[in-house]
C-alpha cells in the first residue's frame, strides 16, 4: 500500500516508466488479489501464492486501509483511464462506510470480519483521516451532484469525528486510540499521526472540499 502510494507520488513528480511500471504492477495486482470481487472488501494477509492467509489473519479487514486504498485506487484510475479501479474504489469506500463506521460515536473502527460483523470496535486516529482522503477523492470524480454532495457530507462526517481526537489537554498533541464507550487511552501521542492529519486536511482543500 505504501509502495503503491510512494509510486504514483514519484511518477507524478518525475513521469519516471520505473514508476509507471510499478504502480501498474501493485494496482492490477490489488484488483486480481488483495480486492475480493464478491464483496468488495480488501483483506490483510497473504500467503506466498498471494492466496488469502489461513486462520484468523485471513479474516482481517481494517475500514482504514479500505479507506486509504479506495483513495489510491481512484488515483490509478484516473491516471490510467481505468473504469474498473474506479468501481474497485468506490466499493471498497461503500463497505467501510456501511460496515465500518460506528454510528454512535461517528468514527471507523479498527476492524471487521468478512462477515462486515465489526470485531474490533477500538478506533485509532489514523483511519478518520483516510476516511476524509477517500470521500473527497471521490466527490471530485463523482459522476451526478448528488453524489458529490453526498460524499461531501461524508467527509465533513468524517472530519467531525476526526476532530474528538484533536480535543487534547495538551495544546497540539491528539488522543489515538478511542475505545469503545467513546474515552481514550491515556497514552503518549504518536508523531506518525500527524503526517495522516496533515495529509488529509492538505488533500481535502487541493480537491476542492476543504475540511
Amino acid at each position: 500500500m505504501h509502495l503503491f502510494e510512494a509510486s504514483l507520488a514519484w511518477e507524478e513528480l518525475t513521469g519516471g516508466a520505473r514508476w509507471t511500471r510499478q504502480a501498474n504492477e501493485i494496482g492490477e495486482l490489488a484488483l486480481a488479489r488483495f480486492i475480493d470481487a464478491k464483496t468488495g472488501a480488501l483483506l490483510e494477509f497473504y500467503g506466498s501464492d498471494w492466496r488469502v492467509a489461513p486462520g484468523e489473519d485471513g479474516r482481517l479487514i481494517e475500514p482504514g486501509h479500505l479507506f486509504e486504498w479506495s483513495w489510491l485506487m481512484m488515483r490509478w484510475a484516473q491516471a490510467r483511464g481505468r473504469e474498473d479501479a474506479v468501481v474497485a474504489a468506490r466499493r471498497l469506500f461503500e463497505v467501510g462506510v456501511g460496515h465500518g463506521v460506528d454510528a454512535k460515536r461517528g468514527v471507523a473502527v479498527d476492524a471487521i470480519d468478512p462477515d462486515f460483523i465489526i470485531s474490533s470496535a477500538r478506533a485509532r486516529l489514523w483511519p478518520q483521516t483516510e476516511r476524509i482522503k477517500a470521500a473527497v477523492i471521490l466527490a471530485q470524480f463523482a459522476q451526478t451532484a448528488a453524489e458529490r454532495e453526498r460524499l461531501k457530507v461524508e467527509a465533513h462526517s468524517a472530519a467531525a469525528g476526526l476532530a474528538t481526537y484533536l480535543e487534547h489537554p495538551v495544546e497540539g498533541a491528539w488522543w489515538d486510540k478511542m475505545l469503545p464507550e467513546g474515552g481514550f487511552i491515556d497514552e503518549p501521542a504518536p508523531a506518525s499521526s500527524l503526517y495522516h492529519i496533515a495529509c488529509a486536511i492538505l488533500d481535502a482543500k487541493d480537491r476542492g472540499c476543504p475540511v
